[in-house]
């Protein structure tokens, strides 16, 4: 996600330096002028033209290279919503398609030993282990702080997702709440595009507006349906809703029966003889 999405977002928010570029570009061209010239006038020798005209041909390559990235950064329309909603839909792929997710996590732990060494060595800094008998137990991870960083200020700096993890459900399933804060209405607006993107998958989605309690350790809401798993919870951010100091949250949540549906590949038909 980061290498298909999130680099190419980055890279468009930053300055275009393409003027830049193609007047560094002009100048490399008339230095490769003056050394062919030179070369032909037998000022320098053929082994000195030949590692001067290389490297200012790799420099010019590069250059074009620049160039093109910034163009293709051009064609990238995505909002920061829309990778919100990435993450959003790869979470529900998880409850749709757990056979998928738990083949990604074997594969995974059959990685080769080199694979793994450098995942480790990407995101985490150091790892407490405790054997007991034959098994090994995990007792603290901690991530690269240069990793979570580099989180926070490429969302300070150009808008992308930022999850807080401070609430969890009643499975401990670990609840994603965005940093930035919405409006009511913007929140709204986010769901029905998420609730779109699903929609295509008979995915149905459930949109609720509640509040935590005074300790913040509690948040509950009646729900509209049996069975449904909390996917992100939204910070309202709305002036009004400060007066009492009371963090107020939009909630989304996917309908697991229609999750069960889509995996089955049949249209979700409601039950008139029971509820379940």
């Amino acid at each position: 996600m980061i290498s298909k999405y999130y680099t190419p977002f980055i890279k468009h928010k930053q300055e275009d330096n393409t003027k830049d570029h193609q007047t560094e570009l002009k100048e490399l061209e008339k230095q490769e002028e003056r050394i062919k010239c030179a070369y032909l006038n037998g000022v320098v020798k053929m082994d000195e033209f030949d590692n001067e005209l290389k490297s200012i041909r790799y420099k010019i390559d590069n250059i074009n290279k620049k160039i093109k990235e910034i163009k293709q950064c051009e064609n990238f329309n995505f909002t920061t919503n829309d990778l919100l909603i990435l993450e959003d839909t790869e979470t529900i792929d998880t409850f749709v398609n757990p056979d998928i997710f738990l083949t990604n996590i074997l594969n995974l732990t059959n990685a080769s030993r080199e694979e793994m060494k450098r995942i480790i060595g990407t995101y985490i800094d150091n790892i407490e282990v405790n054997k007991v008998g034959d098994k090994i137990e995990l007792l603290n991870i901690e991530y690269r702080k240069s990793f979570l960083t580099d989180l926070v200020n490429y969302h300070n700096n150009y808008g992308v997702p930022y999850n807080f993890n401070i609430f969890i459900d009643e499975k401990d399933f670990k609840i994603p709440m965005n940093h930035e804060g919405k409006t009511s209405l913007e929140a709204k607006e986010y769901f029905n595009k998420l609730q779109e993107v699903v929609s295509k998958n008979s995915l149905k989605l459930n949109y609720y507006e509640t509040e935590a309690d005074s300790k913040l350790e509690d948040i509950s809401f009646e729900p509209n349906g049996d069975y449904e798993q909390i996917l992100r919870l939204i910070v309202l951010s709305d002036t009004k809703n400060y007066n009492d100091k009371t963090l107020r949250l939009g909630v989304i949540t996917l309908d697991l029966e229609s999750a069960l549906y889509s995996r089955l590949n049949r249209k979700e038909r409601p039950n008139e003889l029971c509820n379940i």
